[in-house]
């Protein structure tokens, strides 16, 4: 991570993973998620993966071009019903504060989210930006 600020710390809110190309339906094995879990598509212009499940609070990986005309993952808080069942999704929020909110809940999960990313970014696929 080529950021001047710690994930978990305040300043980390507003950092963004922008990606260095868009995610289609040609690439995205390319965003592969804990060995097997693949972005879906929401409509024609985002896509959505789960990143952090449990009983009282679900965030997924929101693909989309939302930031300064980049595409970008950021997270959405997203209610279930019924095991599987989609009933609402907040706005997105950016990488940095879907992380932390996560790393104040489950520190194993939040540095899987963490790898996560860092993997994309050392294959090239995108890279940390500070937000405003």
């Amino acid at each position: 991570m080529k950021l001047n600020v710690d994930p978990g710390t305040d300043a980390f809110e507003n950092a963004i993973f922008i990606l260095n190309k868009p995610l289609t339906s040609e690439n995205k094995e390319d965003y592969v998620f804990q060995g097997g879990i693949y972005p879906e598509p929401m409509d024609q212009a985002a896509w959505a993966m789960p990143a952090y499940l449990s009983d009282d609070f679900n965030l997924f990986f929101v693909f989309a071009r939302n930031y300064q005309n980049k595409w970008t993952i950021t997270f959405s808080k997203v209610e279930i019903e019924d095991d599987n069942r989609i009933v609402a999704m907040s706005k997105v929020v950016p990488t940095g504060t879907g992380f932390n909110a996560i790393a104040r809940l489950n520190h194993d999960a939040a540095l899987e989210i963490l790898t996560y990313l860092e993997t994309l970014e050392s294959q090239k696929i995108g890279h940390w930006e500070l937000g405003k």
